[in-house]
């Protein structure tokens, strides 16, 4: 079973009026340059991931209040309960995408980020590139994943098929959407393109936090 680590924005707790579509650190309708349009991030942020907190909310009417969404997922995979799992860990999944990033990002990055992916990647052009093989690697549907793993205090870059999440010690760090409708305006269905451009709008502060919260 998933482990319950924290949440990555303050909307990911089920409100008494439901779950609610997280605000953007950018604006959205300007796209999120270099990378992504604004069309590709209207039907991606407000169709897509949009879709998945209606269906969320449908499904658990007004139970589990004041409960994150983590829990409420890993609660669900634990029951067998398939279409309650999907529509939560997909709502997650999306918020901890999405809070990560930031237009025209900047390559520079905190001193504690770029030591820890120093020491576990040998450099971190190493790391970006290891993570983007894993991206372009990983098969059909899913997300590819920087998690910290408590079992060893070491991060690792694991792949999770469809709605999947990181599971039991390994705590999400930094996340990269691989299915298609991520990015399918702009890329149509050239991963690796995409796969190329990502670390240009990743946040590298959002990172180092996700860290060390992720290692305390």
């Amino acid at each position: 079973v998933m482990t319950q680590v924290y949440t990555a924005l303050p909307s990911l707790v089920k409100a008494p009026g439901g779950a609610t579509l997280p605000e953007l650190p950018f604006d959205y309708t300007q796209g999120c340059p270099p990378v992504f349009s604004a069309h590709q991030l209207e039907l991606h942020y407000k169709k897509h991931h949009n879709a998945y907190v209606t269906k969320l909310n449908a499904i658990l009417g007004d139970k589990e209040e004041g409960e994150t969404i983590e829990a409420i997922a890993a609660k669900a995979k634990a029951a067998g309960d398939g279409p309650l799992f999907n529509q939560a860990a997909q709502h997650f999944n999306h918020a901890f995408y999405f809070g990560g990033m930031k237009p025209n990002a900047p390559d520079t990055m905190p001193a504690d980020l770029e030591a820890a992916l120093t020491k576990n990647f040998e450099s971190v052009d190493a790391f970006k590139t290891a993570f983007m093989d894993k991206a372009v690697g990983n098969f059909g549907s899913g997300w590819t994943w920087l998690v910290y793993d408590t079992a060893d205090a070491k991060l690792k870059i694991v792949n999770t098929g469809n709605a999947g999440m990181p599971e039991g010690t390994q705590r999400p760090v930094l996340t990269m959407d691989v299915w298609e409708h991520a990015y399918y305006v702009d890329f149509e269905n050239r991963r690796p393109d995409y796969a190329a451009e990502y670390f240009k709008i990743v946040d590298w502060e959002v990172v180092a936090a996700n860290l060390a919260r992720a290692s305390q």
